[in-house]
Formats: structure tokens, sequence, C-alpha cells
């Protein structure tokens, strides 16, 4: 009973506007280091451009990529299409 009261984790109202996910804290980290090379900016106009030409194009480009299966797969994936060949080979 009181480590219930003493862990964080069993106090949900401490997180009640915590809002995130680890993609989201990672997609973060990685516009902040490859597009803003971690320099301080208060431009707002360079923050927009940045993410309308750059992060967009990017974006595009993953989505694109993740639907047609051309990258590396999840280890998920990869399991299933081995399944999928070992089905094809036995018809």
């Amino acid at each position: 009973d009181k480590f219930i009261h003493w862990s964080a984790a069993y106090q949900p109202q401490i997180f009640i506007n915590l809002e995130t996910n680890n993609y989201i804290e990672s997609w973060n980290n990685q516009l902040k280091t490859n597009h803003l090379q971690r320099k301080r900016n208060r431009r707002l106009n360079r923050l927009i451009s940045i993410l309308a030409d750059d992060i967009h194009a990017d974006f595009t480009h993953n989505t694109a990529r993740m639907a047609a299966n051309i990258g590396r797969m999840s280890s998920k994936t990869r399991a299933a299409r081995k399944r999928m060949i070992a089905a094809e080979e036995i018809n």
C-alpha cells in the first residue's frame, strides 16, 4: 500500500496532461538534429519553411516506401514474408 502512494506510476493524475509517446519523442529528436542542426532558432518563418519543404517531402517519401514494402522490414513483417514465400513454394 505504501508503494502505491510512493510510486509515480500508480498516480495517474501526475501524467494527466502528458499526451506523448516514444515515436513522437524520437521524431522530435530527429527534427532537431537533422533539420535544425540543434541551433536555437527564434524565427517562425524559417521553421515553417523547413516543415513545409524538407519535412513534408521526407514524410511523403517514407510513407510511400513503407506502403510499397521497400527498405527495412520489421521482424514481424519479415516472418510473415517468409511464411508467404514458403506457402507459395508448396503450391
